[in-house]
């Protein structure tokens, strides 16, 4: 009776942190991106602390009271992209799976919950949410000419400057099936990482992730990359509103995206083990955001560092 008095008093409390967190998300612009993304937070300790049963209870009456205290439909989308991947990290924490393992069911959960959050809208609000967002991007490419005609800047500009834009727009949205399959793993992360730091402290042990310079991304990698590369040159020159180079495009994404991660472990591998200070490996970490060709060399890096194991530590079949 004691137990589930203190369960219940728990899952109360993080709801009330979970709703606390929402109308942050909601209300605080800054702070509010990076709040929304920890969402699940209270979520996974409930579900780890008390269980299945009482992370459900615990988002039910989270979503419940945002949706009167906010709006429906911001309930809604927390508890449909947010909620699920806090359901599931809370179940594998529970269990003490291993790291790999709850990234993956983890992932998986997130990517589901992106799924049913974009089809939910469509079946239920009648509304379709990429397409608002896109919308609203090109209405400020509009707003954004206006401002630049009020200034004197001239119609040839403002047009390239607009259609360059536009271009980086279309891109975005061919693009945005590998950006959510990269976001879900991310989102799984930064979510467990932070809900170890605060179970840790209440007593709770985990298995520690293997070390950041042993990672080893499968082998197997290199042949979606190295066939999206050719089907987006051929496409590219063909076809670009095919389905197949929407296809292309998002497996090049993704496994660019795998590629730059082996890349920068061998990056901190090499200072380690040549004895330099780290920073410097933080440096070039850095510059993968400033300089697109410096990002593009470390796919490449992280490709040969799979076809040569520079590290020696790959199994030999």
């Amino acid at each position: 009776m004691i137990r589930k008095t203190s369960a219940m008093v728990e899952a109360g409390i993080l709801a009330a942190i979970a709703i606390v967190m929402a109308l942050i998300s909601m209300y605080v612009p800054v702070l509010g991106a990076f709040v929304n993304f920890l969402w699940p937070l209270p979520i996974v300790i409930c579900g780890c602390r008390h269980g299945f049963k009482w992370s459900i209870m615990t988002l039910l009456v989270a979503t419940i009271i945002i949706a009167m205290i906010i709006s429906p439909i911001n309930a809604f989308f927390l508890a449909a992209i947010f909620g699920l991947l806090g359901l599931i990290l809370g179940e594998c924490m529970r269990r003490h799976l291993p790291p790999m393992q709850m990234m993956l069911y983890g992932s998986i959960g997130a990517v589901l919950a992106l799924i049913i959050n974009i089809v939910l809208s469509f079946l239920v609000l009648g509304i379709d949410p990429i397409e608002m967002i896109f919308t609203s991007f090109h209405e400020s490419l509009n707003q954004l000419a206006a401002y630049y005609r009020e200034h004197g800047m001239g119609e040839e500009e403002i047009k390239k400057i607009v259609d360059g834009y536009a271009e980086m727009l279309r891109m975005m949205r061919i693009i945005m099936p590998g950006a959510f399959l990269l976001c879900a793993p991310i989102m799984a992360f930064v979510n467990y990482i932070a809900a170890k730091k605060i179970l840790t402290k209440l007593g709770e042990s985990f298995t520690d992730f293997p070390p950041f310079v042993k990672l080893q991304v499968p082998g197997w990698v290199l042949w979606p990359y190295g066939i999206s590369l050719l089907a987006v040159t051929y496409f590219y020159q063909t076809d670009q509103s095919s389905w197949l180079y929407t296809l292309s495009v998002n497996v090049q994404t993704v496994c660019s995206f795998v590629l730059v991660l082996q890349g920068i472990v061998l990056l901190y591998w090499l200072v380690e083990a040549k004895g330099k200070p780290r920073w410097w490996a933080n440096l070039a970490t850095a510059l993968l955001f400033v300089i697109p060709l410096f990002s593009q060399i470390i796919v490449y890096v992280g490709a040969f560092d799979m076809v040569f194991d520079f590290r020696k530590i790959r199994k030999r079949y």
